[in-house]
C-alpha cells in the first residue's frame, strides 16, 4: 500500500509539470521529464519512495516560486518567449540535475545534447551540479573539492537556485537518516548551503526573495532536527542576521505599508527581554513570520502588520481583542481583527480554524506562523509533538485546500507554506514513532 501511495504521488507531480510545460511549449522540460523517468527507473530514495519524486519536486518548487515573474519585473526588455525559454532551461536542468551523478551516462552526459537534442545550457547546468563519484569510475573524473564545486555553481543563477531547491527537498526527507548522518548533514548545510544562499542573494538580487523562501525551509528543518538532537550551535541566530531582517522590513514598509511600519516597532517594544526556547530574542519569531510573507510576494499591509503583532496578546499584558493597538498606536481595525482571529484560541479548534478560513489575511498569517514554530521543539514533550501532528493534519491541511480553492491569487504561496509545514510534521511523526508513540487517529 505505501508503494502505491508513492507511485500516485510522483504521477501527480509528473502530470502537473507536464501540463505546465505543455501549456507554455517548454520543449526542454518535456524532454527532461521523459529522460528522468528513463534514467531514474528502478532507483529509490532513502525513505523508500521512487527516486523520480525528488527531481520532480525540485522542479515543481521552482514553478511555484514563479521565476517568470521575477524575470519579467527585473528585465523589462525580455519578451515573454525569452522569459519562458530561460525558465524552460532551468526546469529541465532541475529535473535532470542528478542523472550524471546517479545514473549510467557516458561521456560526461553529453548524450543529453547529442542524442536527445536538449539545449547545450541544460547540460552545462546539470554538469555544474554533478559531484564527482566517490569511486573514480571515469578517466575524466575530477577530485571533489567542495569549495570549487560551490564556487562554480555560484557563477550560474540557474544552478544556484536549483542547488538550493535541491538541498531544500533533501532536507525535507532527512528524518529517515540515522542520527549521526542527520548531524553531519545539518553541519554541512550550515557550512556550504547557508553561504551559497547569502552569496546568491548578493550576486543575483532579482532572485533574493526566491532564495530566501528556499532558505527558510532549509533553516526550519535544520533547526527542528537540531532542537531534537540538542545541537544548540545550529539554532542560534546571529545578532547581525536579526538586525538585517528588521531593516529589511523597515525598508519595505516605511512608505507603502504604514501599519506594518508601526507594528515593527510595537513588536520590538512588547517583546523586549523575552526569549525563545532556543535562548535567542523572542521577537525574531514574529519578524521571521512577517519577512517570510514578504518574500513570498505578500505585501498586504494588514497581513504583514498582523504577522508582527500576533504573539503580543498571548505573550504580553494586552487583551486578546487588541484594542490597545488601535487606541494607543493608531493601528487600523482590520489588522486588529486579524490578530484577534489568530490569537484567540479560547474556542474549539474546529471553530478556530473555520473563522481563520473566512479571512484570507488570517489564513496567510497563520500558515507563516506555523512555518516558524520549529524551535519550540527544544523543550516539547511527546504529547506536544502528537498534538502538533494532529492539528496539522486535521485542521491545517484542509485549511490550505480551502485557501487554494477560494483565494486562487495566493494558491502558489499557500501550497509552498503547506509543503513547508508538512515537512516539519513528517519529521515529528518519525520522532514520535521512534519513541514508541503514535499520532492521533493512527
Amino acid at each position: 500500500m505505501p508503494e502505491k501511495t508513492s507511485l500516485e504521488r510522483w504521477k501527480k507531480e509528473y502530470n502537473f509539470i507536464k501540463g505546465y510545460a505543455t501549456m507554455y511549449k517548454m520543449r526542454n522540460t518535456l524532454i527532461a521529464l521523459t529522460l528522468a523517468l528513463k534514467y531514474h527507473d528502478g532507483q529509490y530514495r532513502d525513505g523508500g519512495e521512487p527516486y523520480i519524486i525528488h527531481p520532480l519536486m525540485v522542479c515543481k518548487t521552482l514553478i511555484l516560486l514563479n521565476i517568470e515573474k521575477r524575470l519579467e519585473e527585473w528585465y523589462p526588455d525580455m519578451n515573454i518567449h525569452q522569459i519562458r525559454h530561460q525558465c524552460d532551461i532551468m526546469y529541465a536542468a532541475a529535473i535532470l540535475h542528478d542523472v550524471i551523478e546517479e545514473c549510467e551516462l557516458t561521456n560526461r552526459g553529453r548524450e543529453l545534447v547529442e542524442t536527445y537534442n536538449l539545449d547545450e545550457e541544460v547540460w552545462k547546468i546539470v554538469w555544474l551540479l554533478s559531484k564527482p563519484p566517490k569511486i573514480k569510475k571515469w578517466p575524466w573524473s575530477p577530485v571533489y573539492d567542495p569549495e570549487r564545486y560551490f564556487w562554480n555553481i555560484l557563477n550560474s543563477w540557474k544552478a544556484t537556485i536549483i542547488k538550493i531547491a535541491d538541498r531544500a527537498n533533501n532536507c525535507s526527507t532527512m528524518e529517515v537518516f540515522e542520527e549521526e548522518r542527520k548531524k553531519k548533514y545539518i553541519l554541512e548545510t550550515i557550512q556550504y548551503i547557508y553561504p551559497l544562499c547569502s552569496k546568491g542573494k548578493i550576486r543575483y538580487p532579482e532572485f533574493s526573495d526566491t532564495i530566501s523562501i528556499l532558505k527558510n525551509l532549509i533553516v526550519s528543518v535544520c533547526e527542528t532536527l537540531a532542537s531534537i538532537l540538542g545541537m544548540q550551535e545550529a539554532i542560534s541566530d546571529e545578532e547581525e542576521e536579526y538586525k538585517k531582517t528588521v531593516h529589511f522590513i523597515e525598508g519595505m514598509s516605511r512608505n507603502e505599508l504604514p501599519n506594518t511600519y508601526k507594528a515593527l516597532f510595537i513588536a520590538q517594544k512588547f517583546h523586549k527581554g523575552q526569549t525563545r526556547t532556543s535562548g535567542d530574542p523572542f521577537v525574531i519569531h514574529p519578524i521571521r513570520v512577517c519577512s517570510y510573507l514578504m518574500t513570498l510576494g505578500i505585501h498586504d499591509d494588514y497581513t504583514c502588520a498582523a504577522a508582527l503583532l500576533h504573539e503580543i496578546p498571548q505573550m504580553c499584558q494586552i487583551s486578546e481583542s487588541g484594542e490597545e493597538f488601535s487606541k494607543d498606536y493608531g493601528i487600523e481595525k482590520e489588522v486588529v481583527n486579524v490578530v484577534e482571529l489568530v490569537a484567540n484560541k479560547n474556542k474549539p479548534l474546529e471553530k478556530y480554524y473555520l473563522d481563520i478560513e473566512m479571512n484570507p489575511r488570517a489564513l496567510l498569517e497563520k500558515l507563516s506562523n506555523r512555518v516558524h514554530t520549529c524551535t519550540f521543539l527544544a523543550k516539547a514533550s511527546n504529547q506536544d509533538m502528537m498534538d502538533y501532528i494532529m492539528e496539522t493534519k486535521e485542521y491545517m491541511v484542509p485549511m490550505c485546500k480551502y485557501g487554494m480553492l477560494h483565494y486562487p491569487q495566493y494558491a502558489n504561496q499557500i501550497e509552498i507554506m503547506q509543503s513547508h509545514i508538512l515537512v516539519i510534521c513528517n519529521i515529528l511523526e518519525v520522532v514520535t514513532k521512534e519513541t514508541g508513540l503514535t499520532s492521533h487517529g493512527s
